[in-house]
This record gives C-alpha cells, sequence and structure tokens, in this order.
C-alpha cells in the first residue's frame, strides 16, 4: 500500500468564505491522496462558510492560544516548529508570501522541514521588495496564480529561485450553464447585471455605481446586483443613494457558493470592474470571474493584472479601461441591446474555462511540485537540491535554543 502524502498547510485563517480558492486547493489535494494538516495564524471570523467546508478531512490547528498570541511572530513560528516535529511532517506549505511564509521560513527552520510558498496579490503588490525577494530564495519553489504575478515575481527572484505559475482552478461541472439562460425566459425583461467581490477599492465597484448612473440616464432596462462584505459598505450604500439607484442597485451582502450559483443563473452579464488601489492593490484573476464564464455569462472586465489571461476583448467578454464608468456603462448598454452577442461571447467564456481552468488539471500541476518534499530522506530532483535531511535530535535541540 501506497504510503499518504503527508503535507502542512499554513494559512491566515480557515476556512474564509472570500478564499474559496484555498478551499478548493484543500480538497482537491486530497482526492489527489495528500494528507494534510492546516494550520492557522488566527480563528475564522466569517459568520457563513461554504458547504463544501463539511467534506475537509485535514485536522485543523489553531496556533495562537495558550500563551501564544496571534500577534506575535516569534512564538507562532515556535508553536509551528513545534508541531511539525512532533508530527513528522517535512514540508509546509503557506498561503501569502508576506507574513505567512515568513513564519513558515522561520518555523522551517527551527524544525529542520523545507517549505514552499503560494503567492496571491495583496501580498506581493503591498509587500516590501527586499523581504520577497529573500523568501523567494529560501522556499523550495513558490506558485502564484497569474503569468502577470509570475514575471513579477522573476524580476525580484534571486538566482535559482524556483517560480512557477499554477492557475486557481474551479470545478466546471457545478459551475456550469442553465439549460435556458435567465434573458431568453421573458423578451422584455430587463438586463440584469451581477458582480461580486470583496467591497474595496481595487474591486472597482464605485466605478460600477457610476456607470449604473449613466445606463439609468441613458434609459436602459437593467438592474445590478453587488455581492459581497466589506470596509466601502457604507461608501457604497450612500453613493447608490446619492445617484437615486436604491431600486436598481443592491448590495446583497455574503453568499456561500450555492447561493451565488443562484446569483449567476440569474444574472445575463457579469461585471468585474477591477481597478489598481491607491495604495497599489490589485486583483490577480478574481474566481468570482471564472466561476461566472464557466455559468456561461458574458463579462465585462478591465485589463487589470491577470485578467487579459482569460478575458480576450471581443473573445471572452468585454475589457474597457479601469475606473472608466463612461467606458464600462458603454460596455454594458451594448451587451444589454444584443442577446445574440451574450450568447456568443458566453459560449466562448465557457469554452476558455474548461479548456484551461477545470481544477484537476491545475491541482494537479500543484502536486507534482509538492510530491518530491513529502517524504525526508528522499532528494528532489531538481537544480535547487535540498539538504540532507536533518536529524530529529537536531531539531529538537534548534526548537530548545529558539525558546527564550
Amino acid at each position: 500500500m501506497k504510503a499518504p502524502r503527508r503535507l502542512a498547510l499554513l494559512v491566515r485563517s480557515f476556512p474564509k468564505l472570500s478564499e474559496t480558492f484555498i478551499l478548493e486547493e484543500v480538497l482537491g489535494l486530497e482526492r489527489a491522496g495528500f494528507e494534510l494538516t492546516i494550520f492557522t495564524l488566527r480563528p475564522p471570523a466569517d459568520a457563513l462558510v461554504q458547504p463544501a467546508v463539511a467534506r475537509v478531512r485535514a485536522e485543523i490547528v489553531a496556533l495562537a492560544g495558550e500563551g501564544v498570541a496571534a500577534d506575535d511572530d516569534d512564538a507562532l513560528a515556535r508553536a509551528l516548529a513545534t508541531q511539525l516535529s512532533r508530527r513528522g511532517l517535512a514540508h509546509l506549505h503557506a498561503h501569502f508570501i508576506d507574513r505567512p511564509a515568513a513564519i513558515a521560513a522561520r518555523a522551517a527552520r527551527l524544525a529542520g522541514a523545507t517549505f514552499s510558498i503560494s503567492a496571491h496579490a495583496k501580498d506581493i503588490y503591498l509587500g516590501d521588495s527586499g523581504e520577497i525577494r529573500r523568501r523567494l530564495g529560501e522556499a523550495r519553489f513558490t506558485v502564484t496564480c497569474t503569468g502577470y504575478n509570475r514575471d513579477v515575481l522573476q524580476r525580484l527572484a534571486p538566482p535559482g529561485a524556483a517560480v512557477h505559475l499554477v492557475y486557481h482552478g474551479i470545478d466546471v461541472a457545478r459551475f456550469a450553464p442553465v439549460a435556458t439562460p435567465a434573458d431568453a425566459a421573458r423578451a422584455d425583461a430587463p438586463t440584469r447585471i451581477l458582480a461580486v467581490g470583496r467591497l474595496r477599492e481595487k474591486k472597482g465597484f464605485a466605478t460600477l455605481v457610476a456607470a449604473c448612473a449613466l445606463l439609468r440616464d441613458r434609459g436602459v432596462a437593467c438592474e445590478c446586483d453587488i455581492v459581497g462584505y466589506g470596509e466601502q459598505r457604507a461608501a457604497l450604500e450612500a453613493a447608490i443613494a446619492a445617484a437615486g439607484l436604491g431600486s436598481q442597485l443592491r448590495l446583497r451582502g455574503s453568499m456561500n457558493h450555492s447561493q451565488l450559483i443562484d446569483m449567476y443563473r440569474q444574472a445575463t452579464v457579469f461585471v468585474a470592474p477591477s481597478e489598481i488601489a491607491a495604495d497599489g492593490d490589485r486583483d490577480g484573476i478574481p474566481n468570482v470571474l471564472l466561476e461566472a464564464m464557466a455559468c456561461g455569462l458574458p463579462v465585462v472586465s478591465t485589463p487589470v493584472s491577470g485578467i487579459p489571461e482569460v478575458v480576450r476583448d471581443g473573445i471572452e467578454g468585454r475589457l474597457v479601461p479601469p475606473a472608466d464608468p463612461v467606458a464600462l456603462a458603454g460596455a454594458l448598454a451594448a451587451l444589454c441591446a444584443d442577446a445574440g452577442q451574450r450568447a456568443q461571447l458566453g459560449a466562448a467564456a465557457r469554452r476558455t474555462v474548461v479548456a484551461r481552468f477545470g481544477e484537476d488539471r491545475n491541482l494537479e500541476q500543484l502536486a507534482t511540485l509538492l510530491s518530491p518534499w513529502m517524504q525526508p530522506s528522499r532528494e528532489a530532483p531538481s537544480t535547487r537540491q535540498r539538504p540532507a535531511a536533518r536529524t530529529a535530535a537536531a531539531a529538537r535541540a534548534r526548537l530548545e535554543a529558539a525558546v527564550p
């Protein structure tokens, strides 16, 4: 019988409603035969969880507590190192290249383990470039979810550091078109525009509110729902009220996947008006964009970061300049008026996601990268060879020396 591939994951919090890509990765790795232990830096804060969390088999271990403060990175690293040593976990994979990767690097050194990183968006663009360079050099490899991110990281990486592109995948069977599109039910029905994401500057929802006001002023029959939660809710509510859009534009709050799939199936156009925030934060490829495309929705988005890697203007959807409500309203108005174009773009969007962003294909890439590091005595077939496995006694000595 083949021995299980045992892997430690480090995340900020689990489960987290907005980080469905981590949940899907956990489930995918478990399907691939990995035995996971998930370590968290803080407890979950979301009242709503995805139903798929119930399928997770991994043990979830909170590092904070019992004398370990959630803001004490040194104590968290010692606690994590102790857990890795006690459990015989040889490799640790950290999500986000900022604080989690810094803690993972120290814990791996103390425990005589190896570590790798998944880098995403905010952690790259708001991080210190010198710190990122060091972590890229220390990690056995780093994966990131867009070619745009990969190019940025490769420019920062020291010689010999391994940076790989692994797109987030989605369940293309679950996110699938309905038999009859929502806008085919009634010819005179208003177009239903849907946007999903955290209510924060980089999502561009303030621009969407302004675009919806322009659509109303032009007499375009449409309604818009924004699903999500975040710090911009009060500001968006005020903007909606000031524009007199209360009956046409609704903030729907948080939803889990089951609820969100219903929203996709009721929508006729999906919009992701991403932009670069004042502090430099930006999207990678929003998972909700892939989900909407898999559901056969035509999309309107912007050429920010990795989005053009999945949406080509005029093929899978429309791309307009970021932070430009006039251009956004124009693209939405054109789709509202043309059911044939919506059908054509939506079908192409579905084909692209099925061909390139199915979850099993992308998880295979990650599993292949992780597999050589699962057993302490095994040497990875890589240009960056791991050091000989340290003895348990040596690892214990390091941990003891680190405790004040």
